[in-house]
């Protein structure tokens, strides 16, 4: 399985990024990003990028009804046997699925763990000195 993150400008650059510094490369990453080319070139290297790809390959994209969405939707619509379509990309999502990614992961499993780390991975901190200073 590949995991294909796709965002508006380098944000999947960046987020791969993120995930190289703390948990090394993977091959199992691509990356396709929306930029000043338009909609129409994105589309074409989309579709090409997909149509290479051997495996399943589940997409994370930044933004529920933006342009990598959608057009990753309408690819995943044509092919729902080998794509899976998840927004809100996150490096809690990255960070928690490829570890785990082995070659007999569906990509079922690989949904429901980008789901529940993308979901984990947003908490409102609090202040434990707070807390520490209701001992003294």
């Amino acid at each position: 399985m590949k995991v294909l993150l796709t965002s508006h400008g380098n944000l999947a650059e960046g987020i791969l990024s993120g995930f190289e510094f703390i948990a090394g490369k993977s091959s199992k990453i691509l990356t396709l990003q929306l930029d000043n080319d338009g909609i129409d070139k994105y589309r074409s290297s989309l579709n090409e990028l997909l149509d290479q790809q051997k495996e399943s390959v589940l997409i994370l994209a930044d933004l529920k009804g933006g342009t990598p969405y959608n057009e990753s939707y309408k690819y995943y619509l044509e092919h729902p046997e080998r794509v899976s379509l998840i927004s809100g990309l996150n490096l809690p999502m990255l960070l928690e699925l490829i570890p785990q990614l082995t070659s007999k992961t569906t990509l079922d499993e690989a949904t429901e763990i980008v789901l529940k780390a993308g979901a984990e991975g947003i908490i409102k901190a609090v202040d434990i000195q707070d807390d520490d200073d209701d001992l003294f």
